[in-house]
């Protein structure tokens, strides 16, 4: 599993290699400030709203009803996490871009990265794979390394999620560092 802390990173990086190139091709409507790194852990994180469910109990029993929302892993991991979801996200991106400014290409290319970052990193640690190929294909492909030092149940899924949120802050933290770095 990898944690928001690796894709809020991720996202960070895209941002800051997207800005980078901008500032050299001297574009006046680019990836700048924070509203767009914004956009981008957002879109980075996208993937995982499958893991919210609606359900038809009521949320709160005091006094006012609203339509049940719960955390749940049933459908994580589902067709957020593919391909075809990647593609719609850079279509619906691009074409409100469109209509909003003149970059939609950017726009467009930059929220697929943002996706796609997501779906690369949980395929290398979900050891029940993604529906990559989605809506094409429902077959789960597992390609899990467990990046870079794996998972073994006896761990226990806390010491995971804590020694996975390490790595990623010192393997991205540092990506992110020079990146940074280079900007300057």
């Amino acid at each position: 599993m990898s944690t928001p802390i690796g894709h809020t990173l991720t996202a960070a990086i895209i941002y800051a290699i997207s800005r980078k190139r901008c500032y050299f091709r001297k574009q006046k409507q680019c990836c700048q400030g924070w509203k767009h790194l914004l956009f981008c852990i957002i879109l980075a994180s996208l993937p995982d709203i499958d893991f919210i469910s609606l359900t038809n109990s009521p949320l709160f029993q005091s006094g006012f009803f609203l339509s049940g929302v719960r955390l749940s892993w049933e459908n994580h991991h589902g067709p957020t996490h593919s391909l075809g979801f990647v593609i719609l996200v850079m279509l619906v991106v691009g074409v409100v871009a469109r209509i909003f400014q003149r970059n939609w290409k950017q726009w467009g290319i930059i929220s697929g990265l943002c996706v796609i970052s997501h779906v690369l990193m949980d395929i290398l640690v979900t050891k029940n794979g993604l529906m990559l190929f989605y809506p094409l294909s429902t077959h789960r492909i597992i390609m899990a390394i467990g990046f870079p030092f794996g998972y073994s149940p006896e761990m226990g899924f806390v010491s995971f999620v804590v020694i996975s949120a390490i790595e990623e802050m010192v393997i991205l933290g540092s990506i992110m560092i020079v990146i940074w770095r280079t900007m300057r």
